[in-house]
């Protein structure tokens, strides 16, 4: 390989937001210019700061802010608000420069950006600086009133940033409903190696942040829309580039918590897979997640139990009626229980949220309940990427998790929810109401159980104060006899054979 060639190689500056450096193949280019475009509250500031951060808490790496609208000191508090330590940063690794334009300044004749440039060039020697932020560089430009002027002093800061060697990052608006290639600032994206747009919207009501790469010189990056939130750490992106470790399959089955189903399992579920239960509502979805949960606390192991729209502790008491109780394990750290109102956030922005949970807590297995409230939040097909996207984090962290899910049509034999996880889904238990002679039972069975063998059989499922449990199935003239029906016949049969007939 030549010289030529090795210096061409291009190089990266990985920013240590992991979704981030994913669609971006490593992170953003080193030495390069990027721009971060977006309307108002699209998050392009934020980003622009956490990149900044990140590269002085995690390389050492010394940075410029200069901020040309809002307040650099408030930039820095709204970054202390995210738990980045900003007094000690500013220390050594993050200078601030304010440089707001004051309401009442005139323009008068012409200037240029030789100044700015001169000074931070000083600047960035004195502390070694590697990377600058102009955050709003289209505030400063408009007082140019002139497009040629205003290329050319943008194009005189892209030449700057390389023969100085540092990595710049740009902001400036997109207004909404105007392109990316707007006639004002339309030559921004051509002039930047690498074009980030991020944008703003409601679907369903629902706020929706999202995040594209528009461009990126001499790198492979996702070229998809991707979803991020603002958490209470800074950005979070979802990474959609899918690549990650296969898995190692378990050999070793978990209980369900209830000893019967377990047998129509032939021995539980496989560790690390997923199981979901689908019911109508009052179907008893809740309780066999409780079950399954006590049973994995029962063995010692950390869970999560994640509620939408149900306060957890109605469901710890409710739960407490049927023996299974989960309140010590609450108290004990081992089970951490999350009630989360489903039309609070955006489904994406549930995901984060279930992931950051998962970090804290490191649980071998996990219930959400029901995982179809989902489908009410950001719109069908962002939920059941979503829902995808949790199975998979589960799955590639070892995690057991139950899921549960609302059927809303007439047919129990199908998942017509939006989402239609079962697919995807290792094991499908339905739990459906059998109707006769003015009694309602509920039924339990088994739709599927990937790699394992399964009981194809209908069961009564019966919950009372001592627990959970599965009638032996009871035929009598081809028919499936359930409740008040079964006992009838079986009393019937009893009786005859006393008499002998």
């Amino acid at each position: 390989m030549n010289d030529e060639y090795c210096e061409a190689i291009l190089e990266k500056i990985w920013t240590g937001i992991e979704g981030l450096d994913d669609i971006t193949c490593g992170g953003l280019p080193l030495g390069r210019t990027t721009l971060l475009m977006g309307g108002a509250g699209s998050g392009k500031t934020v980003l622009a700061l956490q990149v900044l951060v990140s590269a002085s808490q995690h390389h050492g790496v010394p940075g410029i802010f200069v901020a040309f609208e809002e307040n650099a000191r408030r930039v820095a508090a709204n970054g202390a608000a995210f738990g980045w330590d900003m007094r000690e940063l500013e220390k050594k690794h993050i200078f601030f420069i304010d440089a707001c334009l004051r309401s009442d300044v005139v323009k008068s004749g012409t200037f240029d950006l030789t100044g700015l440039l001169a000074a931070l060039e000083v600047k960035a020697e004195e502390m070694g600086a590697k990377l600058i932020v102009f955050d709003a560089i289209d505030v400063l430009l408009s007082l140019l009133d002139d497009l040629g002027a205003e290329c050319r002093e943008l194009y005189r800061i892209h030449e700057w940033l390389m023969l100085h060697g540092l990595t710049g990052i740009l902001t400036t608006k997109v207004e909404e409903g105007e392109s990316e290639i707007s006639p004002r600032y339309g030559f921004m994206p051509f002039m930047a190696d690498c074009t980030v747009l991020l944008s703003q919207g409601l679907a369903d009501r629902v706020a929706a942040r999202a995040i594209r790469v528009l461009k990126y010189r001499g790198s492979a990056h996702v070229l998809n829309e991707v979803p991020f939130v603002i958490g209470p750490s800074g950005m979070e992106i979802g990474s959609s580039n899918g690549v990650h470790p296969e898995p190692q399959p378990f050999d070793d089955k978990v209980s369900t918590g209830v000893e019967r189903l377990d047998d129509m399992l032939c021995g539980g579920i496989y560790r690390g897979t997923n199981a979901l239960i689908t019911g109508s509502s009052g179907g008893g979805k809740s309780t066999l997640a409780g079950a399954f949960i006590e049973a994995a606390c029962r063995r010692d192991e950390r869970a999560l139990f994640i509620s939408f729209d149900e306060n957890s502790r109605d469901i710890v008491r409710d739960l407490a009626t049927m023996s299974i109780d989960l309140a010590p394990y609450v108290d004990s750290g081992l089970l951490r229980m999350e009630s989360v109102r489903t039309e609070s956030s955006s489904s994406e922005e549930h995901f984060m949220r279930i992931k950051r949970m998962i970090t804290e807590q490191h649980p071998r297995c996990v219930a959400v309940d029901p995982l179809s409230a989902l489908a009410r939040v950001g719109g069908g097909l962002a939920a059941r990427a979503v829902a995808e996207r949790l199975i998979y984090l589960c799955r590639n962290k070892g995690i057991t998790v139950l899921f549960t899910s609302l059927l809303e049509g007439s047919d129990p034999h199908l998942e017509t929810t939006t989402l239609h996880v079962s697919t995807i889904s290792d094991s499908w238990i339905q739990i459906s109401y059998a109707l006769m002679d003015g009694e309602r039972n509920r039924a339990l069975s088994i739709i599927k159980s990937r790699g394992s063998k399964h009981s194809n059989q209908l069961r009564e499922l019966i919950f009372s104060d001592s627990g959970i449990t599965l009638a032996d199935p009871y035929t009598a003239g081809g028919e499936v006899l359930m409740g008040t029906l079964r006992h009838e016949k079986e009393n019937a049969v009893h009786v005859a054979k006393v008499n002998g007939q």
